[in-house]
């Protein structure tokens, strides 16, 4: 991997470390941290749903997040994607969603850095987010692209997590804002590719820790 690899943060996140490699497990260790400084039940047990349900999606358990314990029957999702919005209602919408990245292999992703709040409504992030994307899964992408090889495609988000203000509260909707102008992709040596079945590897000590109670 080219280690003099950077991301252009001129116009945001500019008080941030970046970490010039993609590690998968650099995200849950800063939920962790951020979980550890959090005192008031409701938003300790909010950061706890969110957790869960992030380790899932990038484990690839995609059919273990739209839940009873995790998420109301009917969420909604705003999703977006280079100036175009997903909106996903209901529980098979969702769960689609999740399917289609777990099956097309784009579910390794997580924050190369991130702020973090939570309040009562829920969390916020804004982050750099890296994404471990097959080369065939770019074709739509400004980008001359490999079908065989990867790519690690970074970008400006900004999520919004709402849930319900329960003792176990739930997951009601996702409300996900990208950068269209912050995106930037690395080809990667395979050698440095992370798949998802490593993914699931290096993240299942902190799934087994990310439990509700």
């Amino acid at each position: 991997m080219n280690s003099t690899f950077t991301l252009n943060t001129a116009d945001a996140l500019t008080r941030m470390h970046i970490p010039p490699t993609f590690d998968v497990t650099e995200w849950p260790r800063q939920v962790e941290r951020f979980l550890q400084k959090t005192q008031k039940p409701l938003h300790r047990a909010i950061l706890k749903n969110y957790f869960r349900h992030l380790l899932l999606e990038v484990s690839g358990y995609w059919d273990q997040i739209i839940v009873p314990a995790l998420t109301i029957d009917e969420p909604m999702y705003r999703v977006g994607d280079r100036r175009e919005m997903r909106v996903l209602s209901g529980k098979a919408a969702v769960q689609g969603f999740y399917r289609e990245a777990f099956e097309t292999r784009q579910n390794v992703m997580g924050a190369r850095t991130m702020n973090m709040g939570v309040e009562d409504y829920g969390v916020t992030t804004e982050a750099v987010w890296t994404h471990v994307v097959p080369g065939a899964c770019l074709k739509d992408h400004d980008i001359d692209a490999n079908p065989g090889a990867h790519y690690l495609m970074s970008h400006h988000l900004f999520q919004i997590f709402t849930y319900t203000n329960d003792v176990e509260p739930k997951l009601i909707a996702e409300r996900i804002y990208d950068d269209p102008e912050s995106y930037s992709y690395e080809k990667l040596d395979p050698s440095d590719v992370v798949t998802p079945e490593m993914a699931r590897e290096q993240l299942a000590p902190f799934l087994a820790r990310a439990t509700l109670d």
